[in-house]
């Protein structure tokens, strides 16, 4: 019989989708307490709201990590086939519902995985970098910013870590047979010079995303802002591209004036430090420009022996 708070978080889930593609983040959550890079985190995107509020022409910032979405790292998103199997769908029926068994053996498969086994001798400190993840970026102004605006998406640099680079590459064979196919490959990687462009094809088609392996590049999303916003090509975004220009629209400048102060006051607090911990992994279901949507997490995996317990709203999204 299946748990209340599974059935409850099942029918959280249903995803209203055209495409019917249910995309989970595998993620490292930031720690609930009031640690530096959580604070950190909360403060860009509190700036991001602020400014985009007073933008004459554009909508509040989409992302909102006080209500709405979780910060997170992402470690694996892909589109997954849970989808209850029904021949006699509707062509255009846009409900799609997850399959209890479906899902219970992909949360068994993350399961087999020994994270703490993975990290055994790896330093697992997450902090800010002034390395953007734009390849082929020779932006001197950059050398001193811990965040990266590209295209529709502000994100903090996270220090690329072989702690960090083993828990992605952990995941991969394990969930490989649940990852939807065909794969489509995200259109951004026809734009890449070779070789990178056969590489992220190759990594999105035999994983489900280009974003994994030498493609991995953490980072916190803290602001999604598309300037074409209500049209059918920029309406949702779950792959971002790591070799993409920087957005040129001059009417989103805003952007970079919030995150100029964000870095600003954020620069100061690095002389004592500005870290944290992997303790846990979660899985969740994706939002808006590769946010996890709050209170959509449907199992945590303990990292280390640091015992941890979720905020109580997002109790009954664990299975024990």
């Amino acid at each position: 019989m299946m748990r209340p708070s599974l059935a409850a978080l099942l029918l959280h889930l249903t995803i209203i989708a055209i495409s019917h593609a249910i995309y989970l983040d595998i993620h490292v959550p930031l720690p609930n307490d009031d640690d530096c890079l959580m604070t950190q985190t909360l403060r860009a995107n509190e700036l991001l709201r602020s400014y985009s509020s007073n933008q004459k022409k554009y909508d509040s910032e989409e992302v909102d990590l006080f209500s709405r979405h979780v910060p997170h790292i992402t470690l694996f998103l892909a589109d997954f086939d849970l989808e209850i199997d029904d021949g006699n769908a509707l062509e255009d029926e846009s409900l799609s519902q997850l399959n209890v068994t479906k899902v219970d053996s992909f949360l068994a498969a993350i399961s087999t995985i020994n994270f703490t086994q993975v990290i055994q001798g790896l330093d697992c400190t997450l902090s800010l970098s002034t390395q953007s993840f734009i390849e082929h970026n020779d932006d001197s102004n950059n050398k001193d910013k811990f965040y990266t605006i590209n295209g529709a998406f502000t994100m903090l640099n996270v220090q690329n870590t072989p702690c960090l680079k083993a828990l992605s590459s952990a995941i991969l064979d394990p969930v490989e047979s649940f990852v939807k196919r065909p794969i489509i490959v995200p259109s951004w990687a026809a734009s890449l010079p070779e070789p990178e462009r056969s590489a992220a094809i190759y990594r999105s088609r035999k994983y489900g995303s280009p974003n994994v392996k030498e493609g991995f590049s953490p980072h916190l999303t803290v602001g999604f802002d598309d300037p074409s916003r209500g049209s059918a090509a920029g309406a949702t975004y779950h792959h971002y591209s790591s070799h993409a220009d920087v957005n040129s629209d001059t009417s989103m400048q805003w952007r970079e004036d919030a995150m100029e102060q964000w870095n600003e006051g954020f620069a100061l607090l690095m002389n004592d430090g500005c870290s944290s911990e992997v303790k846990r992994i979660a899985v969740g279901r994706n939002g808006i420009g590769g946010t996890v949507l709050a209170n959509s997490r449907m199992r945590y995996w303990k990292v280390g022996n640091d015992l941890f317990l979720p905020h109580e709203n997002e109790a009954q999204a664990v299975i024990i």
